[in-house]
């Protein structure tokens, strides 16, 4: 009983996007429509005349009734649906309920059909088993690929994490040049500073934003230069990572991670904003980046 509550209470991974629910949602609802229509399982033969308006109703109605239980239980209770919080048994109770709720949707809808063309009816209780029995094959499906794309991404960025962590390693052996040069793209400028100088920097268009620490204080250099060319000047400094598509930082000046995994911040003393980044790298990767 023990490692059951335990395995329930594992962290799972809850996608927040809508673009994501929407696309489980059709799925959804495309899979229950061709199911039904191509096998018709249960008591489907009965429908011969209006077997296409009937399958394509229902699953024009699990469409809807998915993405409502994705979204919106998960815009009223926001602090249950957080992604820090979400566990696989918190998914699991979603997903019966989900199940649950588009089964009274469905056979209500199916109420329809009866009375007008004297069909056989079906209790409540009844229908409720034919909608776990269909339904749960495609949303275990979706539940499947979503925690596989999401691991891998993570395992890739734990690779990553080991990468900058070998390269320190190499580092530790070899003199790196404290003083650094970055020149422009055209090649006609170029800006000059001291590695343990540099704070973070930041894209604006064509530009780059370098801040640089002189006594206490941030200086603004900006330089015509893309964030992809300063990065590869800067891979072999570990403590230099590209945090976000328009931000670059230096770890030694952060002190806190802020935020979840819809977007994670990072905090400095010396700087007035918050550092955002991106949704790739993970809080334990970040964490393990600043100690």
């Amino acid at each position: 009983m023990k490692n059951i509550i335990n395995w329930l209470q594992k962290p799972y991974y809850f996608n927040p996007k809508p673009a994501y629910k929407l696309k489980v949602s059709i799925y959804h609802g495309l899979f229950i429509f061709l199911f039904l229509y191509i096998f018709r399982p249960f008591y489907l033969h009965e429908f011969d005349e209006i077997i296409l308006p009937y399958t394509l109703g229902i699953g024009i109605t699990a469409f809807v009734a998915t993405f409502l239980i994705l979204y919106i239980p998960a815009l009223i209770f926001k602090d249950y649906f957080s992604e820090d919080k979400w566990t696989i048994g918190r998914n699991l109770l979603l997903m019966f309920v989900g199940v649950t709720f588009i089964g009274v949707a469905l056979w209500y809808f199916g109420e329809i059909y009866k009375e007008p063309y004297n069909l056989r009816k079906i209790n409540l209780l009844q229908f409720l088993s034919y909608t776990f029995l269909v339904s749960l094959i495609p949303l275990t499906f979706f539940v499947f690929i979503n925690e596989k794309n999401i691991r891998l991404k993570r395992e890739q960025k734990v690779k990553d994490i080991k990468e900058i962590k070998r390269v320190q390693e190499i580092n530790n052996t070899k003199k790196l040049d404290k003083e650094i040069s970055i020149t422009s793209d055209n090649g006609k400028e170029k800006i000059n500073f001291h590695i343990d100088h540099l704070v973070y920097i930041t894209s604006q268009g064509n530009y780059a934003s370098f801040f640089i620490k002189k006594e206490d204080k941030l200086k603004e250099k900006i330089l015509r230069v893309t964030l992809l060319k300063i990065i590869s000047e800067l891979e072999n400094y570990p403590n230099i990572i590209r945090c976000h598509k328009s931000y670059i930082v230096n770890t030694n000046f952060i002190n806190d991670i802020s935020g979840n995994a819809r977007g994670y911040l990072l905090k400095s003393e010396i700087i007035d904003i918050n550092i955002p980044v991106s949704r790739s790298f993970s809080k334990q990767s970040l964490l393990r980046l600043l100690n």
